[in-house]
């Protein structure tokens, strides 16, 4: 019984310390694109599509962390591909959830820069992240 106590408390303490800051920014993103104007009064061209870069490359950094720390060998060996499609998953989802939220739209191309964001942030965790 010491055995599967002392490994619960390492699973939960690997679950807090690599998905939920993945999960907490995911809510972080739901908010903000709850939000019906996030960004009034800025005019600068395709600003937007600026922000949804950085935003999903900071998702792909934390979903790829996430991965790479699963005890499972299927999830760690294919961590980049899972962190991709895992940004590209929500992005998808963000973008279905503003369709219901006024003044907001769906948008492929925001949608794109999701995915482009995703794979840089993977990119950029698979060359020089080791934590």
């Amino acid at each position: 019984m010491p055995y599967v106590q002392g490994r619960m408390q390492t699973l939960i303490k690997k679950f807090f310390k690599y998905w939920a800051p993945l999960y907490l920014y995911a809510g972080i993103i739901f908010y903000f694109s709850s939000i019906p104007e996030p960004l009034p009064g800025i005019s600068i061209p395709y600003f937007d599509k600026f922000l949804h870069l950085i935003e999903y490359a900071v998702f792909g950094i934390l979903a790829a962390r996430a991965f790479k720390s699963s005890p499972r060998e299927i999830l760690y060996k294919n961590f980049k591909i899972l962190a991709v499609l895992a940004a590209v998953a929500y992005g998808a989802s963000d973008e279905f959830h503003q369709l219901f939220v006024s003044c907001r739209t769906c948008d492929i191309f925001d949608l794109m820069t999701d995915f482009a964001g995703g794979t840089i942030g993977v990119i950029f965790y698979g060359k020089y992240c080791r934590f």
